[in-house]
């Protein structure tokens, strides 16, 4: 399986009560609607009020070569500073549901604009979210591990 931050986007604004905006925490109703929700949030202009809304408070983010361990502000402050992320694709993808629970493990391939002048930089990642069911109903992003990977071949 193979999904896009366009295909994302698509989904998103496809839903009869969000024509323009990105599927919210309390909306994301299904654990592929969070993952779609996540994949076009990524991509926007401003992400961090969309992905915190997608962010369980408690959620912890491990990712880099050195081992960072953020939790939500201090990750998306990290993030903000990499630069602007212009498509996001996930491959292989695996959702693995335990009740309240789900768990999705894929290959990502980010473009990132570290510099906003030059053509973006491909990050090929092994990634695991784990997505738990909020009181709301809503699925909520409690963990993310991100692993980068050296590009096959």
């Amino acid at each position: 399986m193979t999904t896009s931050s366009t295909g994302a986007k698509d989904l998103a604004a496809a839903a009869p009560s969000s024509a323009s905006a990105p599927v919210s925490a309390s909306a994301a109703a299904t654990v592929e609607e969070a993952e779609a929700a996540w994949l076009a949030a990524q991509t926007l202009p401003d992400p961090e009020p969309a992905l915190r809304a997608l962010m369980h408070p408690d959620c912890v983010i491990v990712h880099s070569a050195v081992g960072h361990i953020h939790g939500v502000d201090d990750w998306l402050r990290y993030a903000a500073r990499l630069g602007r992320t212009s498509q996001v694709d996930t491959h292989d993808v695996t959702v693995q549901r335990f009740g309240t629970t789900a768990v999705v493990s894929c290959l990502q391939e980010l473009w990132v604009a570290f510099v906003p002048d030059l053509a973006p930089f491909v990050i090929q990642a092994a990634v695991t979210r784990v997505w738990v069911c909020s009181s709301s109903g809503g699925w909520q992003l409690a963990h993310l591990q991100l692993a980068r990977r050296l590009p096959p071949g």
